[in-house]
């Protein structure tokens, strides 16, 4: 995958694997005194005026600007790698359930990576590919996010790089989600973002430790909500370092194209040397730049699982990193979850 020189975040051995002015409403403080903003989607200058606001973000996506979207680990300088020896699950664990489709999905196989085991493993029309715009730079960007089982029925999660560009950076725009995208077909069609949310340890300092956002989508054209028409993933804080868990995400930097989903299983571990480990989970997928936002699933059955992570880096020796899923995790959740 690329990588960026003058990025801090290389000087630690790895380097990010994905990455509009709105102003940010703070959400309460959640556990251990870490916060989140949460913003209204926008969309750029470049999207069709006379539309509303989910139309002018679906219909800036043109074939041809999905095919040239760029991976976002290309985008993001200065995340730190933070350490910290006090780390460690901040309550019991618990969970949220998932949920199934209204009408089942035939998704067909994952690709396997690079390598890696041949099990078969189904792909799962939970996960899908992202596409924003950064006005930052005025690029187009992909990354990867599945849905999260909510009262809404309308929450997708991804990392915090792909929704804003963390310190110095700005909320990104005209973001859609694209269920099983398939080298350009969508079999799901698109549902576009309405709130963006994300900590605030990676808007002001690009902490890594904090790298998760949550969307609130739309409903599509049809006016149907993605966990309805897809099913939810669940999800999962304060569980052990060590999970088996299944990664469905779209890596589009080489080897990879981005045109179809892959996965990766294994049992993660926490990085790190003690007492200097990362707040971090670990698993050597060797997962590129587009796979960044990607949901790490416990208990996978071919169809959901329960988000245990979101992918966020790739180390130089194709160790890729999630932030630990604490109660600030489901703290901000829970602030999200009946939001419409």
């Amino acid at each position: 995958m690329a990588t960026v020189l003058a990025s801090a975040a290389l000087a630690a051995g790895m380097v990010l694997v994905g990455a509009g002015s709105a102003q940010a409403a703070p959400t309460a403080d959640v556990a251990g005194g870490a916060q989140a903003s949460t913003v209204p989607a926008t969309t750029s200058a470049g999207a069709r005026s006379g539309l509303g606001v989910a139309e002018q973000a679906s219909s800036y996506w043109t074939a041809e600007r999905m095919r040239t979207a760029l991976s976002a680990d290309l985008l993001v300088k200065g995340a730190k790698a933070k350490s910290d020896r006090a780390a460690r699950p901040t309550g019991a664990a618990q969970s949220v359930a998932p949920a199934a489709p209204t009408v089942p999905t035939s998704a067909g196989l994952a690709g396997a990576t690079a390598g890696g085991p041949t099990t078969a493993v189904a792909a799962s029309a939970t996960v899908g590919k992202v596409f924003f715009y950064n006005p930052a730079d005025g690029k187009n960007y992909v990354c990867s996010a599945g849905t999260v089982n909510s009262g809404s029925k309308l929450l997708v999660m991804s990392a915090g790089h792909c929704v804003h560009g963390g310190r110095g950076g700005q909320w990104m725009q005209n973001w859609i989600f694209v269920p099983l995208y398939n080298y350009g077909s969508e079999p799901y069609g698109r549902w576009s973002a309405k709130y963006l949310t994300t900590f605030n340890a990676w808007i002001n300092d690009s902490n890594l430790d904090r790298d998760v956002a949550w969307i609130t989508m739309w409903p599509n054209a049809s006016g149907q909500r993605p966990v309805d028409v897809l099913g939810g993933n669940g999800l999962s804080v304060n569980y052990s370092y060590e999970q088996a868990v299944t990664i469905l995400a779209y890596p589009a930097a080489p080897p990879y194209d981005g045109g179809w989903q892959q996965y990766c299983q294994g049992t993660t571990f926490r990085p790190g040397i003690w007492p200097f480990q990362e707040n971090k989970i670990a698993l050597r997928c060797g997962f590129t730049g587009g796979s960044s936002g990607s949901v790490w699933l416990r208990l996978y059955n071919d169809a959901y699982g329960y988000v245990n992570g979101i992918m966020s880096t790739l180390s130089s020796d194709g160790t890729n990193k999630s932030s630990y899923f604490d109660t600030a995790v489901m703290d901000v959740y829970n602030s999200v979850a009946n939001r419409t």
